[in-house]
């Protein structure tokens, strides 16, 4: 058996399973690590982003900058935590012009500032391609600390914002049509917004704190890999629980719709199976749903049930098997 026939999820939790057998009192499995500190926790997180992987055709070095400070930031958004600093080792080609490089400098930089934190150190060295791994550190009190575990049977499932955006933003970039065509097409305005989802994304990092803060929340993680796939990490990490959602109120934009059929592409799968959105996949207490909705923006897509499955309604009334498709890296 080779690596690329576990795929991504799989060899992460190879990786869990070893370092169990050693320390089993450790938090493992959520989007951050945790380290004990008296009355509060670190959250440490790191990723890996690869210039034939994560940086779609367009993307300046200042975007590609900001998308690695970005997609680690996501990840304390969902633990609910607050940065206090970022690391970023870059692997690079050495004929790569001074300039690009300054330019995705520039974008860590400003990302980091974005967020209220700094760049506080790293490494550099020579590469073939492209190689941006980030850590990002931050603080969360314990009893506010946002886990993938927590959720039971009649818990709401929600989410911060719409979804599938980035896809299609993505896919117009990969389509080798320059973007005045679909100027013409939609509007310059709808499609810069909907570019700009893929290039410059957003973490959720102020939802996330205010979450954090409410007491009403059972479970969190963040929309990187697709929906479908993060609902799946929910199921596993709760014993005895069920997904069902509601492909009706799914919050996939008017304007993703049209250019997804457009692209002869399903828009439902753009928000399943897509990933990027860097949304907040967010489980609550159903009594908890008015005083949330004063707070912030929340779309309730779904409950929680018993039945161990995860399970789609789709808008016909038919209820089909979720499957938990997202982005691989492998």
């Amino acid at each position: 058996m080779k690596i690329k026939d576990l795929g991504e999820k799989n060899i992460i939790n190879r990786i869990l399973n070893k370092i169990k057998k050693i320390s089993k009192d450790q938090i493992l499995g959520d989007d951050a690590s945790l380290i004990d500190a008296i009355d509060s926790y670190l959250a440490i997180t790191t990723d890996l982003l690869l210039e034939d992987k994560h940086f779609p055709p367009g993307m300046t070095f200042y975007q590609k900058g900001w998308k690695t400070v970005t997609a680690n930031i996501s990840d304390l958004a969902a633990m609910g935590a607050y940065p206090l600093g970022f690391l970023v080792s870059i692997g690079m080609p050495a004929d790569l012009d001074l300039k690009n490089f300054d330019d995705l400098v520039d974008g860590i930089i400003n990302a980091c500032k974005y967020y209220g934190t700094s760049l506080i150190g790293g490494d550099v060295n020579e590469s073939s391609k492209l190689v941006l791994s980030g850590v990002a550190i931050g603080k969360v009190d314990k009893d506010k600390v946002l886990l993938k575990t927590g959720a039971e049977k009649g818990d709401l499932i929600t989410v911060t914002g719409p979804l599938g955006i980035s896809a299609a933003g993505t896919e117009i970039l990969l389509s080798n049509k320059p973007l005045s065509f679909f100027n013409n097409k939609f509007g310059r305005k709808t499609i810069s917004k909907i570019v700009r989802h893929a290039l410059m994304p957003l973490a959720r990092l102020k939802e996330g704190i205010i979450l954090s803060k409410s007491g009403l929340v059972k479970a969190a993680t963040d929309i990187t890999d697709g929906l479908a796939s993060e609902l799946q990490e929910i199921l596993k990490m709760n014993d005895g629980i069920g997904i069902k959602i509601y492909e009706s109120q799914i919050p996939i934009p008017d304007y993703v719709i049209d250019v997804a059929k457009f692209l002869k592409r399903d828009p439902i799968d753009f928000a399943l199976h897509y990933g990027e959105d860097f949304e907040l996949l967010v489980i609550i207490k159903k009594n908890g749903l008015k005083k949330l909705s004063k707070l912030l923006n929340i779309y309730v897509i779904g409950e929680i049930t018993d039945t161990g499955r995860m399970e789609i309604v789709r808008k016909n009334g038919k209820i089909d098997e979720l499957l938990p498709r997202g982005y691989e890296h492998f």
